[in-house]
């Protein structure tokens, strides 16, 4: 017979693919699949019966997951044994029942089948039953017997998310899937409603069949240029002419294959806003609650390279990083400081988001200079500067009644290139250097110019407050050699003074 008369069944052929390999090719190598999951597909059962059997708690919520798909459900179940929301479900004609206890005969015609008995042999039986039929079918609280598993579900009109522990922990889906709602944006669903009418305009615009990787290039361009805070404006579009016109908008930049701004297609009227951020030392945990909540609402972020990528993940709108310009650090900040203001001219809340403290050899004042001088106050939102977390990272406590009662926090790099003025020494000072790899035998000239004794104890923190961190300890004598030996590299904070020893069991 032809296959053509099997509308479900499938042709499987193999394909001999040969490929001349010469001695220089490597063969390429992928991810280890990990297995043992399931396979998580959204199931089209619109119109197809589904047998319920049990009219219990778990009958209603299963009712519910169906009706949503736009199932044909019958349940099998004597009316004593309903639940107020089957009984609810029955009356007003959500549902077909039958009042008795489930037959065999019950599962011809069915497209799948659940069982929701407080009987575990029945179940199993009416499993079995299935499984011979080759009908697919859940057996509540029975795993090994479910030809597939309900998942915890987030509904918000067109959007669903679910959450599966392949059968492990159904409270902790439930857990899963509300942390996973709470960090949507508000009316989300409607925001996909939107896109959704832009998706289709896109296809009115562009009918032919052979251009839809024109049409997906282009929609996802606009997907990742506006973010989902730029896509939730189109929100704002409360009328059909207030659609009409933003879309016409869009179909002009989709004729001339560009992407626009989000504003170029609703013009905002909230007012720039700009904020400096203290990023601290690179631990994300380190950062106020209050830098988090403004990195994640903020329109564009221009951060500083140093930033973790842990941080930088916060962001949910625009983001750029500060591209490096070997030996031009005026240029470089030239550029990151024209980017903040073209944002502000759009009407942009803009983060100036900065490594450590801003205020603290971070360029901080000049910034908010800067941004005076064109008409914007700068909001300042404090950081954990290293000069602090790096010493604390190595349990030396810069100040100690009797050892240190004097802070000098300096850096290793100045203006131009200078190099810091240190004053005499003196025993309970502590010394805390930022940039002073690249000038350790410059410095540690400096400190014996400044009368320090050869034996002061001095700690290198590389990459404080971080996965990689290294603590190496040293006398001033030592502190040159030991980068070189170490090969201690930058960002390492230095502390120099007898406070390192008072935690801290160590010979210089």
């Amino acid at each position: 017979m032809p296959t053509s008369q099997f509308p479900y069944s499938s042709y499987f052929i193999t394909f001999q693919y040969t490929h001349n390999m010469s001695d220089t090719d490597t063969p390429a190598t992928y991810e280890t699949i990990q297995g043992g999951g399931s396979l998580v597909v959204a199931y089209q059962i619109a119109g197809k019966k589904v047998l319920i059997v049990g009219g219990g708690n778990v009958a209603g919520q299963r009712i519910v997951s169906l009706k949503i798909a736009d199932a044909q459900v019958i349940v099998v179940s004597p009316e004593a044994g309903l639940h107020p929301e089957v009984k609810f479900r029955i009356e007003n004609k959500e549902v077909e029942w039958r009042d008795r206890y489930f037959i065999d005969q019950d599962v011809d015609g069915v497209d799948m089948v659940l069982t929701a008995l407080d009987d575990h042999e029945e179940s199993l039986r009416i499993g079995h039953l299935c499984r011979d039929k080759r009908i697919p079918v859940n057996v509540a609280d029975v795993p090994p017997m479910c030809d597939f598993y309900f998942m915890s579900q987030h509904r918000d009109g067109p959007l669903q998310i679910a959450v599966s522990t392949n059968g492990k922990g159904p409270k902790l889906a439930n857990m899963v899937r509300v942390a996973a709602a709470n960090a949507l944006p508000d009316h989300m669903g409607d925001t996909i409603e939107k896109m959704g009418k832009l998706r289709a305009k896109v296809r009115e615009w562009e009918p032919e069949m052979k251009n839809s990787g024109k049409r997906m290039t282009w929609v996802t361009k606009v997907c990742d240029k506006w973010g989902l805070k730029g896509m939730a404006r189109l929100n704002d579009l409360k009328t059909q002419e207030q659609e009409d016109a933003a879309f016409n908008k869009l179909k002009e930049y989709f004729i001339m294959g560009g992407v626009p701004e989000i504003d170029a297609i609703l013009p905002s009227d909230k007012k720039p806003r700009i904020t400096l951020i203290g990023g601290g030392p690179g631990d994300p945990e380190l950062i106020t609650v209050k830098a988090k909540r403004l990195l994640e609402e903020a329109d564009l972020v221009i951060s500083d390279r140093l930033i973790p990528s842990q941080i930088l993940d916060l962001v949910q709108g625009e983001l750029r990083i500060a591209r490096k310009f070997t030996g031009k650090s005026d240029e470089a900040q030239e550029e990151l400081m024209q980017w903040c203001l073209d944002g502000l001219k759009k009407g942009l809340h803009v983060v100036r988001l900065k490594i450590g403290d801003p205020l603290l050899f971070g360029r901080g004042g000049e910034e908010i200079i800067w941004f005076r001088e064109r008409g914007f106050e700068p909001e300042l939102i404090a950081g954990i500067s290293s000069a602090f977390s790096a010493p604390m990272a190595a349990m030396i406590p810069v100040t100690f009644r009797g050892v240190s009662d004097q802070v000098i926090i300096t850096t290793g790099r100045g203006t131009k290139g200078s190099m810091p003025d240190l004053p005499v020494y003196g025993s309970t000072q502590t010394l805390v250097v930022l940039m002073a790899v690249g000038r350790a035998s410059e410095l540690r000239s400096m400190l014996f110019d400044r009368q320090y004794p050869q034996d002061v104890p001095i700690c290198w923190i590389e990459n404080a407050n971080c996965p990689e961190e290294r603590i190496i300890y040293g006398s001033v004598d030592s502190m040159a050699n030991l980068v070189e030996e170490k090969e201690i590299k930058a960002p390492a904070v230095l502390v120099v003074g007898h406070s390192i020893s008072v935690l801290n069991n160590i010979q210089a």
